[in-house]
């Protein structure tokens, strides 16, 4: 049935799998194919039944890492969200396996009356509901027939402008928010980005707070510039990358008299239902910048993002979105979008290009 979205359990544990199995049918629209225990298990029940979505939990039995790679390189655009135990995990397996273009990482639920399988549920409940939607409205996906969302070949060989931007400006700063499928596209703009870039570079990436420390890790190894997770008073300085923690929100100081900047954290209520928030960064960016500013909103579910950039617009920000062929969910960018906000809409690699010409 096309009304309904196919969802294969991939976890060696009879009992979490079971519990999934639960949760999948206390939500409209699913049809569960079945579970898998082993790698020779989950590639045969593939193969037979064309899943739309697997929940796996990568651990030595199912194969680990190598087998989410082998799946992305035969399909790019089967889904796939991580359900790890919150005590048992690698941090480093799961960035891995977001840079390999896993749609989520999420805790699995160890209780079904627990508040944090309501949070499960809810929040499987969005993702179904977004691929749902994708499936029954897309006969096929317009990122599909390459494999990867850098770029869209033969798609649109002139950027869409939505606006004159004074190309010759230089930025200051460079902000940049990112969620749901961001850390794929992040690791390969990061790879790309020389290390002269003569501006600092702060970044929103919606991520549990245990990874992001990870994930910083991670892009620092794959790229010239000094990237790591922002601490609370760190100077903010030129050719260095400041990740906001998982569960903090970032914001910057006012310059002082000497017009040095710092790093202020809070663990204040979320915005927007995340903490970190791009909101609340870019709205901190407006009070302490007088304007050029370089904004970039990658793919994510959701709206964070499109106040502060309102806020920073009030002064002279450039707006760039990704576009809607190269998100996985096409959210934050759709609403700076539609909110009139963006000034130009590029695919990733020419956001690349765009971040290197302003900001170099």
């Amino acid at each position: 049935m096309a009304d309904m979205l196919n969802v294969l359990i991939a976890d060696e544990d009879p009992c979490p799998a079971n519990l999934l199995k639960e949760v999948c049918a206390l939500i409209g629209g699913i049809r569960i194919l079945g579970v898998a225990r082993s790698r020779d298990m989950l590639i045969a029940k593939i193969n037979s039944a064309t899943p739309d979505l697997i929940l796996i939990d990568p651990t030595s039995g199912l194969g680990g890492i190598k087998t989410i790679d082998s799946i992305k390189k035969t399909d790019p655009d089967l889904n796939i969200i991580i359900t790890y135990h919150p005590d048992h995990h690698d941090s480093d397996i799961l960035i891995n396996a977001l840079e390999m273009g896993v749609y989520e990482c999420i805790e699995k639920p160890l209780d079904i009356k627990s508040r944090q399988c309501n949070e499960f549920r809810i929040h499987l409940l969005t993702i179904t509901g977004l691929l749902l939607s994708r499936k029954r409205f897309s006969n096929k996906s317009l990122a599909q027939g390459y494999n990867n969302r850098f770029f869209m070949p033969g798609k649109n060989p002139e950027p869409v402008i939505k606006k004159a931007l004074f190309s010759s400006d230089k930025a200051e700063i460079v902000v940049i928010a990112s969620s749901t499928g961001g850390p794929e596209i992040l690791s390969r703009i990061f790879s790309i980005l020389p290390g002269t870039l003569q501006v600092p570079i702060l970044l929103v990436q919606h991520i549990p707070a245990t990874m992001t420390r990870y994930f910083a890790k991670s892009l620092n190894q794959k790229s010239e510039l000094n990237i790591f997770e922002a601490a609370h008073g760190d100077e903010i300085l030129p050719g260095k990358v400041y990740i906001a923690p998982g569960g903090q929100h970032m914001t910057v100081s006012k310059p002082d008299d000497k017009g040095r900047r710092i790093i202020r954290l809070n663990s204040t209520p979320p915005v927007n239902s995340v903490r970190p928030s791009a909101d609340i960064l870019f709205e901190s960016i407006a009070e302490s910048y007088k304007g050029r500013v370089l904004a970039v909103i990658l793919t994510g579910m959701g709206e964070d993002g499109k106040k502060g950039v309102a806020a920073m617009k009030s002064k002279k920000c450039t707006c760039i979105s990704q576009t809607p062929e190269t998100c996985v969910v096409y959210g934050m960018p759709r609403a700076v979008d539609e909110a009139g906000l963006s000034d130009e809409s590029l695919d990733p690699l020419d956001i690349t290009q765009k971040i290197v010409l302003m900001a170099q």
